[in-house]
């Protein structure tokens, strides 16, 4: 797996957040654009921040369409491994027990990778997309370069943590 597409699955329980976050500043910056800055360059920025969300929305759309093509246990192991939502994993996942040992469960994250390959790919979302559309937002670039230079626990890291749920496994203990 690509680090751009490591880094749209990290980002994605954010993706809303985000795109509310652009449109409130592009609002902002409008109703404030009486400022030091010229009418022009104020403009460039408004239209940089309205770009930006357009985009993320975007994203948000194509990833919906990949995540529909997943069956429930390749979307529990992609909820679990980059996005960690405690009240997804203990709500829509609860009844899902993994009844195999580590290597199993690396060998299917690992097919996972692959599939989520080729489904990005088939949506358009590739390398160059990528940076053509998003790689020129300094969020998004600082992302990449976190992700490239401290490696992806610098994401897991700070997220709820908890284990898989094993079959046989005592639940609260």
């Amino acid at each position: 797996m690509k680090d751009y597409q490591k880094i749209l699955l990290y980002l994605y329980p954010k993706m809303g957040r985000l795109i509310r976050s652009a449109g409130e500043i592009a609002s902002a910056r409008a109703i404030a654009s009486g400022g030091e800055i010229s009418t022009e360059r104020c403009i460039e920025r408004i239209l940089a921040l309205i770009g930006f969300k357009n985009a993320l929305l975007y994203v948000s759309e194509e990833m919906e369409i990949i995540f529909s093509a997943l069956g429930r246990e390749e979307r529990y192991l992609l909820e679990y491994k980059y996005f960690r939502r405690k009240s997804r994993l203990e709500g829509e996942f609860a009844d899902i027990k993994m009844a195999c040992s580590e290597r199993t469960y690396f060998r299917r994250q690992a097919r996972l990778a692959a599939k989520l390959n080729a489904l990005f790919m088939r949506e358009g979302l590739t390398e160059q997309w990528f940076a053509r559309t998003l790689g020129e937002y300094p969020y998004i670039r600082q992302a990449l370069e976190k992700l490239r230079e401290a490696g992806e626990y610098s994401f897991t890291d700070k997220r709820a943590r908890c284990s898989l749920a094993r079959e046989g496994a005592k639940r609260g203990a």
